[in-house]
C-alpha cells in the first residue's frame, strides 16, 4: 500500500491497521476512527487510503467524519493508471475501468450526496439516481465500442504477424519486476524504466533476434495481487499480446525475500490463467541477479517447482542472458534449416530481403546461374523457397 501511494505521488505520513470484521458504517471500528481523526487533524493529512474495498456508505461516513477525501485501493490503482497512461488505448481502458467501478455504486452515491456533499461526493446531489446510472451505462457502452475497434485492429495485426511465421514472445509478470529493462536489453528499444509501479500501461512490440532467429517481443502491463475482475477485463485489449504470444517470459523480482517472491509468482501465474493463457510455453525469469547472493539462486529456481523452465538473470547488467536465450531458442518452433539451389530467374531482391529479415542466413552464393542459400527460416518461407527450387535447382532440409 505504501508503495502504491508513493507511486501515485503521495507522501505516506501515517499508517493504521485493525483486525476485525468490517464495521458497517466506517469499515474500521469507532475507536480506530477517533484515532484516525486525531491523526488527520494533527498531521494535516489530505487524503486517506484504505486497503479494503469500501462501500459507498462507508466512504461517505468516513469523509464526513474525517473532513478529507477517502478512497480505497482500487481507486488508488486507477489514479496511478491515469498518471501513466499515454496512448489512446490505455486512456480508454482506464476510463472503462473507472466507469465499471462506479456503476454498481452510482445510485447509492447519489442518494448519499443528497444528504449533504462530502469530499469525493461533490456535485452528485444535482443528479437523479436513475439518470446518473443510465449516464454511466451509456459511457461504458461508448468506450467499449471504441476499444472493440482497437481490439479488432490489434487482432488483425497479430494474425498478419503469424502469417509471417515469426514467433512472438510476451514479457509478463508482477509490476516492477523489470519487464521494461529486459525489453530494452532484448530489443535495444529505449523503453521507460522506473522503480515505480505500473510504468508500462501500453504494449510495446519490437522485432529482434534470439540467437540469430527473428522474434517479436512485447512488453505488457504488470500484474498485482487482489485486482478485481473488472479491472482485468478492462485491459483485455492490452493483455491480448500475452494471450496470443507463442512464449511467455514470466518475470519475478528475485531480490525479494523468498516467501514474497513465491507469492508474486503465484499471483502472476493465477492472472495468466485468468486471462486465458493455457497450453503455452512459460519460462520463469527471476530477475535482478545483481542483487541476489549466489546461495539464494538455487532456492529461487526451486520456486518454479520443476513445472516450468526457470532461469536467474540480471536484465540490468546482462548477467546470464545467454542462459535465457538458450532456453527460449529451445522452445521456438516453426523454424527449419535448409540448403537450397534456386535458379537465378526465380530469385528477387524481395526474397533475399525476407530471408535476411525473417531468418538466420548462413550463406548466399551466386554461382553458374543459380543462387545457393543455406538458412534457418520460418516454415512458411522455407516452403516458398522450395517452390522456387525447380527447373534444375534443389532443396534439402537439415537439422537446425
Amino acid at each position: 500500500m505504501a508503495e502504491l501511494c508513493e507511486t501515485a505521488g503521495y507522501d505516506v505520513v501515517y499508517e493504521l491497521a485493525q483486525q476485525r470484521h468490517p464495521h458497517s458504517q466506517y469499515n474500521i471500528g469507532p475507536s480506530k476512527l477517533r484515532e484516525l481523526k486525531d491523526a488527520v487533524k494533527r498531521l494535516g493529512i489530505e487524503k486517506v487510503v484504505f486497503e479494503n474495498e469500501l462501500k459507498p456508505v462507508q466512504e461517505y461516513n468516513l469523509a464526513k467524519a474525517l473532513g478529507v477525501e477517502v478512497i480505497d485501493r482500487i481507486r488508488l490503482i486507477l489514479e496511478i493508471f491515469t498518471l501513466h497512461a499515454s496512448s489512446l488505448e490505455a486512456k480508454l481502458q482506464i476510463k472503462l475501468a473507472e466507469m465499471k467501478y462506479e456503476l454498481p455504486r452510482a445510485k447509492e452515491k447519489v442518494r448519499l450526496a443528497k444528504r449533504g456533499e462530502q469530499p469525493g461526493f461533490h456535485g452528485l446531489g444535482a443528479y437523479e439516481a436513475d439518470v446518473y446510472y443510465e449516464e454511466i451505462s451509456r459511457r461504458i457502452q461508448k468506450i467499449q465500442e471504441k476499444l472493440d475497434v482497437i481490439k479488432r485492429k490489434k487482432a488483425l495485426m497479430i494474425s498478419r504477424t503469424k502469417l509471417d511465421g515469426v514467433p512472438s514472445i510476451a514479457l509478463a509478470g508482477y509490476t516492477n519486476s523489470g519487464k521494461s529493462t529486459l525489453f530494452k536489453r532484448l530489443t535495444g528499444f529505449p523503453a521507460e524504466i522506473s522503480d515505480k509501479l505500473f510504468t508500462t500501461l501500453s504494449t510495446k512490440r519490437r522485432l529482434t533476434r534470439i540467437l540469430g532467429k527473428p522474434v517479436y517481443v512485447s512488453d505488457t502491463v504488470g500484474f498485482i495481487k487482489n485486482v478485481p475482475a473488472m479491472l482485468v477485463s478492462a485491459f483485455m485489449s492490452t493483455l491480448m499480446e500475452v494471450v496470443e504470444s507463442d512464449i511467455v517470459l514470466l518475470m519475478v523480482d528475485g531480490s525479494l525475500p523468498l516467501p514474497e517472491a513465491q507469492s508474486r509468482l503465484n499471483v502472476a501465474l493465477s492472472t495468466l490463467r485468468q486471462i486465458g493463457v493455457v497450453n503455452k510455453p512459460i519460462v520463469i525469469v527471476f530477475n535482478k541477479a545483481d542483487l541476489v547472493l549466489p546461495e539464494k539462486r538455487d532456492k529461487l529456481l526451486r520456486l518454479a517447482g520443476g513445472v516450468f523452465p526457470a532461469v536467474v538473470i540480471s536484465a540490468k547488467t546482462g548477467e546470464n542472458m545467454g542462459g535465457l536465450e538458450r532456453i527460449v531458442d529451445s522452445l521456438l518452433s516453426g523454424f527449419v534449416t535448409f540448403t537450397a539451389r534456386i535458379p537465378l530467374e526465380g530469385v528477387s531482391q524481395t526474397l533475399l530481403k525476407q530471408l535476411r529479415e525473417r531468418g538466420r542466413v548462413e550463406s548466399i552464393v551466386f554461382r553458374d546461374g543459380f543462387v545457393e542459400v543455406t538458412a534457418t527460416t520460418p516454415a512458411q518461407l522455407a516452403e516458398r523457397v522450395r517452390a522456387l527450387s525447380g527447373n534444375g535447382g534443389s532443396f534439402q532440409l537439415s537439422e537446425a
